[in-house]
């Protein structure tokens, strides 16, 4: 089945011991059938390391009490790419960050926020979001409605705010929201990490919509915007008006772009890695 990617795709590169917020560490990482095969078939020290660290009846690698990955060792790097090469990863780690929306005769394959290096990739490319369907894309309502929501969200003669607004008006939506009401709602679902129920605790703080006027952020929200609507388009408009609404008002309260920028990697980990926090962002539309 043919495969495409976003125009930035092929920019990504992991940062393996550089990343302050490594992948192998609070991930529970199962291993396919294929793989799984393939460790049975190893021999040798590190091969017996790997079995002994496999449990489960789908079978995952066993955290040790700082929920790290066996294979990770101290330079922040994985002892079994070092050994055996990228190959010899289960799929869940070899394709990390990225995520795929499956359609007829085709795959967008794309790269997930939760990831610090992607994130940052995302949010600065200043080339417009781009991806070249097939032309034998089935679905053609689909992927024309969603190239003019792109349109919209791509237009640099208005602001940030207004190119949201105006997209929400389009779909029926006031790009308005509650702080109160969205901060107990977000603090309703599973979190992982509590750095998030700080950040949460932003939105309570945070009012207004002068974030998305910002002369200096308009690249950070159009690609956001961008993002959400490429991934989450099936679903309606209104995961990603409301992911936008949220993250600018946490970003109001943020001290630098650094922080931004960890604002969307947690908000990305804590809800779109999450299915069931995705499932009920989206059932508040």
């Amino acid at each position: 089945m043919k495969e495409v990617f976003p125009n930035y795709y092929e920019k990504f590169t992991c940062i393996a011991d550089q990343c302050k917020h490594n992948c192998c560490i609070g991930w529970e990482i199962d291993i396919d059938e294929d793989t799984m095969a393939l460790y049975d078939a190893l021999e040798g020290p590190l091969a017996d390391k790997i079995r002994k660290n496999i449990t489960g009846e789908t079978p995952h690698f066993i955290l040790d009490d700082a929920e790290r990955c066996p294979f990770l060792n101290q330079r922040g790097l994985c002892d079994i790419i070092c050994e055996l090469g990228d190959g010899a990863l289960c799929d869940i780690c070899y394709l990390h960050p990225r995520f795929s929306n499956f359609y007829e005769d085709f795959t967008e394959t794309g790269l997930g926020l939760a990831c610090e290096a992607a994130a940052r990739l995302i949010l600065t490319e200043t080339e417009r979001f781009s991806i070249a369907l097939p032309a034998s894309a089935q679905n053609e309502a689909f992927f024309a409605e969603r190239a003019k929501v792109f349109e919209i969200m791509q237009d640099r003669s208005l602001s940030a705010l207004a190119r949201l607004e105006k997209l929400a008006e389009k779909y029926g939506v006031a790009f308005l929201f509650s702080n109160e009401k969205l901060y107990d709602f977000y603090m309703s679902l599973e979190r992982l990490d509590k750095s998030w129920e700080a950040a949460l605790t932003k939105l309570t703080a945070a009012s207004g919509t002068d974030i998305f006027k910002r002369e200096d952020l308009q690249i950070f929200f159009e690609q956001l915007a961008c993002y959400f609507i490429f991934r989450h388009f099936e679903s309606g408009i209104g995961f990603t008006l409301v992911s936008c609404w949220v993250l600018g008002q946490i970003c109001s309260q943020c001290e630098s772009f650094e922080d931004m920028l960890e604002a969307v990697r947690m908000y990305s980990s804590e809800i779109e890695y999450c299915e069931e926090n995705t499932r009920k962002v989206k059932l508040l539309f």
